[in-house]
């Protein structure tokens, strides 16, 4: 797996900016966000994510709640660290859960 270098604080704070929703997580290590939908629609879209992340070779952590889908994304091959990566997937994510309901 390719290395891939950590943003800046500026970066993360300037990329985090066009992600409305998403916030740090409280170590500042992760990009997280919970997303509120029906329980059957959350497992859906977990499943829509996992293709994404297929796709894109980067995975996150989801944890799927009764009427909640909660998303963490970090770059573990990067220490733990935010990375370019890390806000490629929180993009597709933002731009596929409006169509499953997500809010």
């Amino acid at each position: 797996m390719p290395i891939v270098d950590p943003l800046s604080d500026k970066e993360i704070a300037d990329r985090l900016a066009e992600l409305p929703g998403w916030e740090l997580s409280a170590d500042g290590t992760a990009l997280v966000r919970t997303y509120r939908l029906a329980h059957l629609a959350a497992a859906i879209l977990a499943v829509h994510i996992a293709q994404v992340q297929a796709e894109l070779d980067h995975h996150s952590d989801l944890t799927l709640g009764y009427d909640t889908l909660g998303v963490s994304i970090t770059t573990h091959s990067a220490g733990s660290r935010l990375t370019a990566k890390d806000f490629g997937l929180a993009a597709r994510i933002a731009a596929i859960a409006p169509a499953h309901g997500a809010q």
